[in-house]
């Protein structure tokens, strides 16, 4: 057990978002056009979806990535991850993959309001851990 005064951080990486499956998408049409082989089609009109620059800076977690947070979840919850590791306080960026993976991962996200106040200099920014 750390000593009472060190603190542990656990850095957890969003799921999967929409905008990694675009890119995907992306991706795979370059490299049929590398080969001088036609993209498929569903793969071009995901691609074009990446123009939209605002639907990618705050995109949902994509299908892959609520399987992801839905493998995670029971991973984490057959360890009882967040009691066996005295885990207090979960933090995450205001981006909504990041919610949706915080509170579909570890049962809790951060209040919208206390970040708010965060910014403003004031406390908050987390969520404290459910019982």
């Amino acid at each position: 057990m750390p000593a009472p005064d060190t603190k542990t951080v656990y850095l957890i990486r969003h799921a999967e978002s929409l905008e990694n499956e675009r890119i995907a998408c992306l991706t795979r049409s370059l490299s049929s056009l590398s080969r001088f082989a036609l993209p498929r089609r569903s793969d071009i009109r995901r691609s074009v979806e990446l123009l939209n620059v605002p639907a990618q800076v705050n995109s949902d977690v994509s299908p892959q990535g609520r399987a992801q947070i839905e493998q995670m979840a029971e991973k984490l919850a057959g360890e009882d991850f967040l009691n066996s590791n005295g885990i207090t306080l979960v933090a995450h960026s205001p981006l909504l993959r990041a919610r949706q993976t915080a509170e579909g991962m570890l049962g809790c996200c951060a209040d919208r309001r206390r970040r708010s106040s965060a910014a403003a200099g004031g406390e908050g920014g987390g969520a404290p851990v459910p019982d």
